[in-house]
């Protein structure tokens, strides 16, 4: 009894958190904030799981504390590292990424159909790519060459007009580039911000600063 009782807490609470769109306020391209939110949950004891559901279920389609839990992952996955976002100053943070020159490390093909990005990086990613109206697409274990290629824009899909990020991670080494709002209070523009995840230093700068980033851009919806 006290099996199914849980079973049908967590579809209660999963429910719920499908409800919320709080994101990370650091790490959102790195990773799905629900899904880490309701790992976290079913890895409780469960008292705690039935004390989270009843809050659930009284508070309709919000629960109360999911900000909060979130934030605690959030940290507990920064890891006491510092937070730099440079992507408002005029001088590049950057100077290269796993030794490679930041200009050199991401590539960009334009192809008649959008865009595609590439970077000059060898081993095994955990990939998590968003775009076209929620949709998104997780890789655990993928084998990265310089050679490997990510559609990022593809202008005969539905929705391609949407905004998109590409994140690989892996314990030594963490990087992403994302198309997002410059926050220049100019409507209709947008920029792609690059975010490189170091032993001490979570570190965010425009990628337009190091490249062009034209392709990548060009009729994004802001």
């Amino acid at each position: 009894m006290q099996n199914i009782r849980r079973v049908r807490d967590i579809v209660s609470i999963k429910r719920t958190i499908w409800s919320n769109y709080d994101r990370f306020r650091t790490l959102p391209v790195f990773y799905l904030e629900r899904n880490e939110v309701l790992d976290a949950v079913a890895a409780l004891p469960e008292e705690q799981i039935a004390e989270i559901a009843a809050d659930c279920r009284e508070g309709g389609v919000r629960w109360r504390s999911f900000v909060k839990y979130m934030n605690k992952i959030e940290s507990a996955l920064l890891a006491g590292r510092e937070v730099l976002d440079w992507s408002q100053k005029d001088e590049p943070l950057l100077e290269s990424i796993a030794g490679v020159p930041v200009s050199d490390f991401v590539k960009i093909e334009e192809r008649a159909s959008g865009a595609a990005v590439s970077f000059a990086v060898r081993g095994t990613f955990d990939l998590l790519q968003r775009g076209n109206r929620n949709g998104c697409t997780e890789i655990r274990g993928l084998s990265v060459t310089p050679e490997t290629s990510f559609t990022v824009v593809n202008e005969l899909l539905p929705y391609w007009e949407d905004r998109y990020s590409v994140a690989l991670k892996s314990p030594g080494l963490s990087f992403a580039i994302s198309a997002e709002d410059p926050k220049l209070g100019k409507k209709g523009t947008s920029c792609i911000r690059l975010y490189v995840i170091e032993e001490g230093a979570v570190k965010i700068d425009d990628l337009g600063k190091y490249i062009d980033t034209t392709p990548l851009t060009l009729w994004i919806t802001p």
